[in-house]
């Protein structure tokens, strides 16, 4: 896949929707491939355009993890999948995120938002998040949900099947194909960054893997999808965890869709309804 003549293959996510576990997995997957890949959180960290530094730097693989649609509009043809959860869900998993366990090093406003979750209960907490997540919304309601070349997924479908969900992902993506690439090699099993926590910064905003732009890439085949899905488990992302068993002190805290209604009251779903609406609507989702 020559960077000058195939589309650019993009995994476009928002926060707190499998950005960090999708991203990871696809980059072990290119390293397999020998695609050139990078990962990016917004175009601010590669100078305020992402399309230049994707050409520039013969990007081939693109992990976006705060996709907004006008960057994307602007790199041309796509072959990619865009991931969205339930925004009821994605404000719980934020606000436990915010206040336990996401790095400040990365976000230099985040040290001010966990002082004031740390002063306020639960309720008044959940309300500062609607607040918080004012950007991220706004971006996942003006994406281009009928963008050609780019599948649209649910973060909900893929920890529920996540062979079954991935396998249709990477397939679209040209990454994965039935009976070609390379098999996983025997004995071969580099560790999975553990969330954000094991992601060097120096990794953001960099291009790694792949050689030349005329060399062959690899496309993986089944087999070897299947060992690196098991190296980026919920149970071994989390240290030995079930799904669904929670802690709140840890990046994978609890890996199970639908908490939002243990959680939010009504005032916080008003409150969405207020900053956001139609919102959970467009996004697909329902009672």
């Amino acid at each position: 896949m020559a960077a000058d003549s195939a589309p650019l293959v993009g995994l476009f996510c928002h926060h707190r929707s499998g950005s960090t576990w999708l991203s990871d997995l696809l980059e072990e997957i290119c390293q397999h491939t020998g695609h050139r890949f990078a990962r990016v959180f917004d175009s601010h960290m590669v100078g305020g355009d992402l399309a230049v530094f994707v050409q520039s730097e013969g990007v081939e693989v693109l992990a976006y993890m705060n996709a907004d649609w006008h960057e994307v509009a602007a790199l041309g043809e796509l072959r990619g999948v865009h991931v969205v959860r339930d925004p009821r869900d994605v404000l719980v998993s934020a606000y436990y995120a915010h206040r336990f366990s996401h790095p400040t090093s990365y976000w230099s406003g985040l040290a001010q938002h966990r002082e004031e979750l740390e002063a306020l209960p639960l309720h008044e907490g959940l309300l500062a998040e609607v607040q918080c997540r004012r950007l991220q919304f706004q971006q996942m309601a003006d994406w281009n949900y009928a963008a050609r070349g780019v599948l649209e997924l649910r973060f909900e479908d893929l920890v529920e099947e996540p062979a079954v969900q991935l396998s249709h992902a990477l397939a679209h993506m040209g990454l994965l194909s039935a009976g070609l690439g390379e098999a996983e090699p025997a004995g071969q099993e580099p560790a999975p960054a553990s969330g954000l926590k094991g992601l060097a910064l120096s990794a953001l905003g960099r291009v790694r893997g792949g050689s030349d732009a005329g060399d062959a890439r690899r496309i993986l085949d089944y087999p070897g999808l299947s060992a690196i899905l098991e190296r980026h488990s919920f149970e071994v992302l989390s240290g030995g965890r079930a799904r669904g068993e929670a802690d709140a002190m840890h990046h994978y805290r609890r890996g199970t869709p639908g908490e939002w209604r243990e959680v939010l009251a009504p005032a916080h779903l008003a409150a969405l309804d207020e900053e956001f609406p139609g919102l959970i609507s467009l996004m697909g989702y329902s009672d």
